[in-house]
């Protein structure tokens, strides 16, 4: 991440006393969660869990409501609404000799939400579905495969409505975020 953009967070978000509670607060949310990495700044809303091992970056924040089966991975800046569930394709319904309560599957799916995603109230992700860097979901949206990075989408299922940028504008944010323009599938 840019130095220049972190060092913003830092003030607009995390001021120093706020900064040092929720080093304190995160230290326990850490341990409660077994989580496997929470970044600086990041941010869970009040009684919001998260799966073991999951990993939250650097000024991520996951509202109240919070739902998903399997550990998750949060880009730097993502923003994950409130009452958003990911779920998973946990039942069988291709054996004619078992009845569909008893046809489970249950696989643990890492669900990727990339650096400066914005997931809207209420969306409803797929377990294993990877949401590009600076994707939006809108509210409501049903998500059942991967969002391309800079994509808005909406709907059910969800659908790509147009793009955040132009390609000069993708190339200038990822600069301001990142320093440098990012490849293809880097968060």
């Amino acid at each position: 991440m840019s130095p220049a953009i972190l060092e913003r967070c830092r003030k607009m978000v995390d001021r120093p006393l706020k900064r040092r509670l929720r080093q304190a607060a995160n230290w326990l949310l850490i341990r409660r969660n077994g989580l496997a990495e929470m970044g600086e700044g990041a941010q869970l809303a009040w009684e919001t869990r998260v799966p073991v091992g999951s990993r939250l970056g650097r000024f991520a924040y996951i509202g109240s409501g919070f739902r998903a089966p399997s550990p998750i991975s949060v880009g730097d800046f993502c923003m994950i609404s409130t009452n958003v569930t990911i779920v998973a394709n946990d039942h069988g319904v291709d054996d004619p000799e078992t009845p569909m309560r008893l046809a489970f599957r249950w696989q643990h799916h890492v669900t990727v939400f990339e650096a400066d995603a914005w997931i809207g109230h209420g969306a409803i992700v797929r377990a294993g579905v990877r949401i590009g860097r600076g994707a939006v979901i809108a509210a409501g949206a049903v998500v059942t495969k991967d969002v391309e990075p800079y994509a808005i989408v909406g709907g059910n299922p969800a659908r790509t409505l147009r793009q955040r940028f132009a390609p000069e504008a993708v190339a200038c944010q990822d600069a301001l975020l990142y320093g440098e323009i990012q490849g293809p599938g880097e968060p």
